[in-house]
C-alpha cells in the first residue's frame, strides 16, 4: 500500500508511527487548529484570485467549500492519522467535496511549514490580547484598592520576619508596579508575535507571484517575517510570549503567597469571602484558600511549558523540524490559554480581599517593626552614629523580649540600660521622642518623598499608575480594533466571493 499523501513515498505510514505519534497529536491539535486553518485559507484564496493565480470560478468553488466546512465544524471530519496532520485531513476533505482539480489548488504558493507557523502566530496573538486585556483589569483593581487602603498600617516583612511599618495600600501598589512591567513585556513581545510567516512556503519562498503583504493585512498582522527560512523555522516569538507570561504568573503567584499567609489563623490580617474558598470533606470548620493555591501553582505549569520549549529548541536545526515546532510547543498552548482564563480570578481576589485593620495595627505595634525609626531618631537627636544606634536598639529589643514587652512598652530606662551595655553610657532621649519614634503611623508618614508608604507618596504613585494604565489601555484597544476590523473585512470579502461565480 502506498502513502496517502505522497507519490514519492512507496509505503504507507507504519501503524506504529500512526498510533504512537500521529494519532495523539492529530486528535489533540485538530479542533484548535481548524478555525485557524479556515481563516488562513480565506486570506490565501482571496490573494490567489487577486493575483490572477487561480480563476474566479475556482476561487468561488473553494470559497463555498471552505465556508461549508467552517459551518460544519470538526464533526464533519473523520480524522485519519495516515494523513498525518490537520492540514492533510482538511485538504482530503476539501478535495472530496470539490475534486482534485479545484481542491488541489488551494495549496498553491505555500507549505504546511508556513501554514503551521501562521497558525501559531494567530493563536499566540489571540492569547496575548486576552492576557493583556485581563491584566488591565487586575492593574485597575490593584490601583483602586491601593488608594482605598492607603492609610491602613500593617507590618512590612523581609525574610517573612517583621521589618518596618507600611500600609496595605502601599503593598498593593508594589504589585501594581510589578504587573505594569509585566504588561509592557507582553506589549513589546506582541509586536514580534504579530508578523506573518504566510508565503514563506517550506523555507525559501515560492516561485508563484503571491503577495505576502496582502495576506498579512487580511489576517490583521502588522507586517511580515521577511526571511522565509526564519519565518518557518523559529517560534522564538511564541517562546518569548510564554516567558513574559511566566514572569506575570510569578508576580501573581507571589501576591497569592502573601495573601495565603495573611489569611491564616496565626496572622489573621486579611479576610477573603467564602465565595473564593472551598471546604474540607471531613473537617467542618475548614475554609481552604484553594483559589490562592491554584494561583500559586500556575507558576509551575507556565515554567514547565517554558522549559519544554527552550529544551526542545536547544539543538533544532535552523529550519522547520517537528521537535521544535510541534514537540517544543507541546504544553505552550494549554499553559497560555488556561493562564488567560485564570487571570480574572486574580482580579477577583484583589477586589474582594479586605484588610483587618485592627489586627494589622496591633502587629505593627507589637512586633518591633518600628525600631528602625527609633535608631534613626537616636542618630538625629543624639551624637550617636547609626551603627552605634543600631547596636543599642538591637540590645533594647532583646531586653524587651526577655521581659515579655511589646515595642510600644519600651521605656527610657530600658533604652539607657541597653546604651550602657552597648556604648558604656546613658543617652539623652525623652519619653515623648521615644513614644513618637515607636508609633507605626508616624513611621509610615516619616518617609514621605522616598517612594514610601506615606499617604502622599502612595497617592502620587497611584496617579502615575493610572496614567500608565490609560495609555496601555488605548494601545491595546487600537490593536484589538485592528485585528477585529481585518477579520470583519476578510469575512465580508470571502462571503462575497462565495456568492459570486455560481454555476
Amino acid at each position: 500500500m502506498e502513502s496517502q499523501v505522497s507519490g514519492f513515498l512507496a509505503e504507507a505510514m507504519a501503524p506504529e508511527v500512526q498510533k504512537g505519534l500521529m494519532e495523539p497529536a492529530l486528535r489533540r491539535t485538530f479542533a484548535p487548529q481548524l478555525p485557524l486553518t479556515t481563516e488562513i485559507n480565506k486570506a490565501h484564496v482571496l490573494m490567489l484570485l487577486n493575483r490572477g493565480i487561480i480563476s474566479a470560478d475556482v476561487a468561488g468553488r473553494l470559497a463555498r467549500a471552505v465556508l461549508e466546512l467552517e459551518e460544519a465544524g470538526p464533526g464533519a471530519f473523520t480524522l485519519d492519522p495516515a494523513l498525518e496532520d490537520t492540514y492533510f485531513n482538511y485538504e482530503a476533505k476539501l478535495i472530496g467535496m470539490v475534486g482534485p482539480d479545484v481542491g488541489g489548488r488551494i495549496h498553491i504558493g505555500r507549505s504546511r511549514n508556513d501554514l503551521k507557523a501562521t497558525q501559531d502566530r494567530l493563536r499566540a496573538r489571540k492569547v496575548a490580547l486576552s492576557i493583556m486585556d485581563e491584566l488591565l483589569a487586575l492593574r485597575r483593581n490593584l490601583i483602586d484598592q491601593g488608594e482605598r487602603y492607603a492609610d491602613v498600617v500593617m507590618p512590612g516583612y523581609t525574610h517573612l520576619q517583621p521589618a518596618q511599618p507600611i500600609t496595605y495600600g502601599y503593598f498593593l501598589l508594589g504589585l501594581a508596579h510589578a504587573v505594569e512591567r509585566d504588561f509592557r513585556r507582553l506589549a513589546e513581545c506582541y509586536a514580534r508575535v504579530n508578523l506573518s510567516p504566510l508565503g514563506a512556503a517550506a523555507l525559501a519562498g515560492t516561485s508563484f507571484a503571491i503577495s505576502r503583504t496582502s495576506t498579512a493585512e487580511a489576517l490583521g498582522f502588522d507586517g511580515i517575517v521577511h526571511h522565509a527560512q526564519d519565518a518557518v523555522g523559529n517560534r522564538d516569538a511564541v517562546i518569548e510570549l510564554l516567558s513574559s507570561a511566566s514572569l506575570l504568573a510569578s508576580s501573581i503567584g507571589r501576591l497569592a503567597q502573601d495573601f495565603y499567609v495573611m489569611t491564616t489563623y496565626e496572622f489573621q490580617t486579611l479576610h477573603l469571602p467564602d465565595s473564593i474558598a472551598i471546604t474540607s470533606s471531613i473537617m467542618p470548620q475548614k475554609k481552604n484558600m484553594a483559589a490562592l493555591e491554584n494561583l500559586k501553582g500556575r507558576v509551575a505549569i507556565m515554567t514547565g511549558a517554558l522549559v519544554t520549549a527552550l529544551a526542545a529548541y536547544k539543538a533544532v536545526p535552523f529550519s522547520h523540524a517537528q521537535d521544535g515546532t510541534m514537540d517544543g510547543m507541546r504544553w505552550t498552548w494549554e499553559a497560555l490559554e488556561e493562564f488567560a482564563g485564570m487571570l480574572p480570578v486574580a482580579s477577583l481576589v484583589v477586589a474582594r480581599a479586605e484588610p483587618r485593620r485592627e489586627r494589622m495595627l496591633e502587629l505593627a505595634k507589637a512586633n518591633f517593626s518600628t525600631v528602625t525609626d527609633l535608631a534613626d531618631a537616636l542618630v538625629r537627636e543624639t551624637t550617636l552614629s547609626f551603627r552605634e544606634a543600631h547596636h543599642i536598639v538591637g540590645r533594647v529589643v532583646r531586653l524587651a523580649m526577655a521581659r515579655g514587652l511589646k515595642a510600644e512598652e519600651i521605656t527610657t530606662d530600658l533604652l539607657n540600660q541597653a546604651a550602657r551595655e552597648t556604648v558604656g553610657h546613658d543617652i539623652r532621649f525623652s519619653a515623648d521622642a521615644l513614644r513618637d519614634s515607636l508609633d507605626p503611623a508616624r513611621a509610615v508618614e516619616g518617609r514621605a518623598g522616598t517612594g514610601s508608604p506615606a499617604r502622599s507618596d502612595v497617592l502620587g504613585m497611584a496617579e502615575r499608575l493610572r496614567r500608565s494604565l490609560e495609555t496601555d489601555r488605548q494601545e491595546l484597544t487600537a490593536r484589538q480594533e485592528l485585528v477585529a476590523k481585518a477579520k470583519a473585512r476578510l469575512e465580508a470579502d470571502f462571503a462575497d466571493l462565495a456568492r459570486s461565480n455560481r454555476a
